[in-house]
């Protein structure tokens, strides 16, 4: 996808039953207008089409950005084994979804596209959120601020999260005991 088209540029659409807002869990957030029920596609996560190889030149640039002091938040979404998609873009809405250990949704991908769909029923006013899914060796890198009970304190796979804890524990007991 190209930042413009037919010389206008794209913005960020969100649906009818979507709303912009600040978030109590990072910067802004999307948040539920209607009922939203259990199953639903939400909204499509877009942007542009890159292969894995410009997804890692892309992540050095944002690790530089954050670095620097700028923004570090990562848009590269896992499209399949030779491509990505970058949603740092003016027309991805769907790249507000913050993080949960304890999401609402959850990603789709299927036929080249990535769909964010309700895990369970989402009430009006809800914010939406999802499992980012990142790797344990790139946890230390991303604190979560989420709130929720089960959090691990760092953005991890579930999958994973026990190793965070573990660690966590461990670091904690060296600390107050060694």
């Amino acid at each position: 996808m190209k930042a413009r088209t037919g010389g206008k540029k794209r913005r960020a659409r969100l649906p009818a039953n979507l709303r912009l807002a600040r978030s109590g869990v990072h910067g802004y957030g999307i948040f539920a207008r209607d009922f939203i029920p259990k199953g639903e596609r939400v909204i499509e996560y877009v942007g542009e089409r890159i292969t894995k190889a410009e997804a890692l030149r892309r992540d050095e640039a944002r690790l530089a950005r954050l670095a620097a002091g700028g923004d570090g938040c990562v848009y590269v979404f896992i499209l399949n084994q030779r491509h990505d998609i970058d949603g740092r873009v003016p027309w991805n809405p769907a790249r507000r979804i913050n993080h949960s250990c304890a999401p609402n949704c959850e990603s789709e991908v299927g036929r080249g596209r990535i769909w964010i769909v309700a895990r369970r029923d989402i009430a009006p006013g809800e914010e939406l959120t999802y499992d980012y899914g990142f790797a344990y060796a790139e946890a230390r890198n991303h604190p979560c601020r989420c709130g929720a009970a089960e959090c691990a304190g760092y953005i991890v796979s579930s999958s994973q999260r026990w190793r965070v804890r573990r660690w966590r524990s461990d670091a904690g007991h060296t600390a107050s005991h060694g």
